[in-house]
């Protein structure tokens, strides 16, 4: 074997053993999520009842009876119409986030340990006043109140406050934004939305 040769081999074993104990060598987390807020609110629908309003009734309930049964499709949307009145949301931005979130399976619970229509986690439900977080009503309400919330705090910006209920209002505040994974959640209600 030549000089030459023995040497490639050398650096190609000390490179590969470098590396060893520290897979992030050289990586450096970016400053700022790759999506940060104030970029994140482009074609998101607004998101007070008026923009939607009791138009959107027929448009929903038909959308939610793909998921569900006609009789139980009526009940969620006679829920989510009443809740998302009361509390001045866009009935369909809920619809989409639930769709996403459940496929409005009153019964679903993630590996979380996250509930029914909206995947509301249980520490979540007390702080919105939900006893039953399987039941229809209540979980639609904590839904539409705890997304309004959302919306309220990043100041009417829907894409950062769906992106909240996924990675929490504190992790987007704290992070200027969110990740590519959470893009796409957000992406995919928007989406749907559109749909409905």
């Amino acid at each position: 074997m030549n000089t030459t040769a023995a040497a490639i081999i050398f650096i190609f074993v000390v490179s590969i053993f470098s590396g060893f104990g520290n897979s992030n060598k050289g990586y450096q987390a970016p400053a700022r999520p790759v999506f940060p807020v104030e970029q994140q609110n482009v074609a998101a629908p607004p998101s007070g009842f008026a923009a939607a309003g009791e138009n959107s009734r027929v448009e929903i309930q038909r959308h939610v009876a793909k998921y569900r049964s006609a009789d139980e499709a009526a009940q969620i949307t006679d829920s989510l119409m009443r809740h998302a009145r009361t509390y001045d949301l866009n009935p369909k931005l809920a619809a989409a986030l639930i769709t996403r979130e459940s496929k409005f399976n009153p019964n679903a619970r993630s590996s979380s340990g996250a509930i029914g229509l909206g995947q509301i986690l249980p520490s979540t439900a007390k702080g919105l006043d939900i006893d039953n977080p399987y039941d229809i009503d209540q979980n639609a309400r904590g839904t539409v109140r705890y997304l309004k919330s959302l919306i309220d705090r990043f100041k009417g910006n829907v894409s950062s406050a769906i992106a909240a209920y996924l990675e929490g209002p504190n992790a987007v505040a704290k992070n200027g934004g969110y990740s590519e994974h959470t893009r796409s959640y957000v992406q995919d209600i928007l989406a749907i939305y559109q749909g409905i």
